[in-house]
């Protein structure tokens, strides 16, 4: 019972060190931002929603993800722009079938943007990632094209909140 008290004891120490010490890594987004415009992206493909989908998305992840709050245009302190600039969907799998035909087992629905955070206070770019891709993969059986944009989609979104997020 002695060497349990004298372990307990000999903590003490180490307990009041790592309460009074605080860790911060390096980089992130500078202490006076605190909300963040998402301004809709160039879409610069042939699927026209895209923006959209891409826009509602952000919305609803990026400001919690990077601890911000959404803001207006003129009154935000930094800005999210970007464009997206491929969508491709592809036959991923397939096997022959009868009389020369081709049975597509699985598609490829890729996603490509180019994305800036633009700290508006100093005019710079808090982070940039170019050729950020997002997959998603259907069965065309049983699937249609829009679940795996969806997931492409979601994809690309963490792509982005990890960019973001290696600031830190």
């Amino acid at each position: 019972m002695f060497q349990t008290a004298k372990r307990a004891f000999s903590l003490v120490p180490v307990l009041c060190i790592c309460a009074c010490y605080s860790f911060s890594g390096g980089g992130g987004f500078p202490q006076h931002v605190r909300t963040l415009f998402i301004a809709p992206f160039e879409n610069k493909t042939v699927k026209f929603e895209l923006d959209t989908q891409i826009q509602r998305e952000l919305s609803d992840k990026l400001p919690r993800a990077l601890g911000v709050r959404q803001g207006g245009e003129k009154t935000a302190d930094a800005v999210i722009r970007g464009e997206i600039v491929a969508y491709e969907d592809r036959a991923q799998n397939y096997r022959p079938g009868q009389s020369g035909t081709v049975t597509v087992i699985q598609h490829d629905v890729t996603i490509t943007v180019n994305v800036r955070v633009i700290d508006v206070k100093n005019n710079r770019y808090i982070w940039e990632g170019n050729s950020l891709t997002g997959q998603g993969q259907y069965k065309p059986d049983t699937e249609t094209d829009e679940a795996a944009r969806k997931r492409a989609i979601q994809n690309v979104i963490q792509r982005i909140i990890d960019g973001a997020q290696s600031q830190w």
